[in-house]
C-alpha cells in the first residue's frame, strides 16, 4: 500500500561516516542529509521523501532505517558497490578533517520520482559534488521552495582522499536555482572568510534568503534588506555530525509552515542544539521539545 506523497524531499547522498573523536572512535555510522535531515523531519511528523544513490554495501551492513522510520524511499537507488564513505576526524572544538574513501554516482533530473514532483519543499544538501545545476533546475516550481546547502560543492577530493574546501567556479549556476541558501561554519572557515563576508557574497549573487550557521554561536541571515543574528542553544555537545542538515531541514519545514524567517531560525537553532547532545543518528527532538527550547 502506497503511503502519502512527501511534502518535503531531502536530496543528497546517504553517507557512511567513520567518526574519530579525541575521546574515541565511532565507526560505520549512517550520515548524509537523508539521515540527519530526513530523520529530523520525521521526528516533527512530516512526510519525507529521499533522492539519493547508495552502494550494494548499504543494505548488507545496515537495517532498512529510512523505511522503518516512515520515510518514502522511492528515490533511493542502488548504484555500484560502495555508498559514499567519509572519515571525519574531530578536534576538541568540534572542527573536523575529512577523507573521502568512496563516492557513489552523481544524481540527475531522471532520479526525481514522479510522486515527488508535488512536494512543497526540497532540501538539497550534497556531500561531495553529486548534485548538478540541471537537477536543481528540475526541482523548481512556482509553488515550492528549494533550499540549498552547498557544502558538498565546496569539497574537492585530493589524491589519497583528503577533502579540501575550495570555492567552485560554477557556484552561481547552482545558487540561481535556490530560494534559500545555507552555508556552514566549516565552509566559511575553509574559504578563509568571515561569516559576514560569506553573507555579503551570497547577497551579491542574488540569493534572497541567505543563512550562515555558526555552530554553538547560532547563525546570521540576510532577508528582505536586513541582517538577522540569532543565538544558538547552549548545550553539552557530544557529536556535531549532521547538525547542519538538522538545522537546514528543520528551518525549511518551519519556514514553509509560518513564512517567518526569524522564528524559523530560532526553531532550527534549537533543533540542532538539542540533537548534538547525542552521538550518531539518534536523539532527534520532537516539535514540543524544540518549542520549549526555542523561547
Amino acid at each position: 500500500m502506497m503511503g502519502p506523497e512527501p511534502e518535503l524531499v531531502v536530496v543528497g547522498h546517504v553517507a557512511i561516516d567513520v567518526n574519530v573523536f579525541p575521546w574515541g572512535v565511532i565507526e560505520n555510522i549512517l550520515g548524509g542529509a537523508p539521515t540527519y535531515g530526513g530523520l529530523a523531519l520525521r521526528a516533527l511528523g512530516r512526510e519525507v521523501g529521499v533522492i539519493s544513490k547508495v552502494g550494494r554495501d548499504l543494505p548488507e551492513r545496515f537495517p532498512p532505517l529510512y523505511r522503518a522510520f516512515g520515510m518514502d524511499t522511492e528515490g533511493i537507488k542502488v548504484a555500484g558497490e560502495h555508498t559514499t564513505t567519509f572519515e571525519n576526524v574531530y578536534d576538541r572544538k568540534g572542527r573536523r578533517e575529512q577523507r573521502c574513501r568512496y563516492r557513489a554516482p552523481p544524481l540527475s533530473p531522471d532520479d526525481l520520482p514522479e510522486s515527488y514532483r508535488g512536494a512543497r519543499g526540497f532540501y538539497v544538501s550534497p556531500v561531495v559534488d553529486e548534485v548538478t545545476p540541471e537537477l536543481l533546475r528540475s526541482l523548481r516550481r512556482s509553488d515550492c521552495t528549494v533550499m540549498l546547502d552547498p557544502q558538498g560543492l565546496f569539497r574537492e577530493v585530493e589524491k589519497g582522499g583528503k577533502v579540501r574546501i575550495r570555492m567552485p567556479e560554477n557556484l552561481q549556476e547552482f545558487l540561481r536555482h535556490a530560494d534559500v541558501v545555507k552555508v556552514g561554519r566549516e565552509e566559511v572557515e575553509g574559504l578563509k572568510k568571515t561569516p559576514k563576508e560569506m553573507l555579503e557574497l551570497l547577497k551579491r549573487v542574488g540569493v534572497k534568503l541567505a543563512i550562515v550557521t555558526l555552530g554553538e554561536k547560532g547563525c546570521l541571515a540576510y532577508h528582505g534588506g536586513r541582517t538577522l543574528s540569532v543565538e544558538g542553544l547552549k548545550v553539552q555537545a557530544q557529536d556535531p555530525t549532521g547538525a547542519g542538515d538538522v538545522f537546514g531541514a528543520v528551518f525549511l519545514a518551519k519556514y514553509l509552515e509560518t513564512g517567518e524567517v526569524e522564528r524559523s531560525l530560532r526553531f532550527a537553532n534549537a533543533a540542532a542544539g538539542l540533537k548534538v547532545r547525542y552521538k550518531g543518528p539518534v536523539g532527534f527532538p520532537s516539535e514540543a521539545e524544540i518549542k520549549a527550547s526555542a523561547q
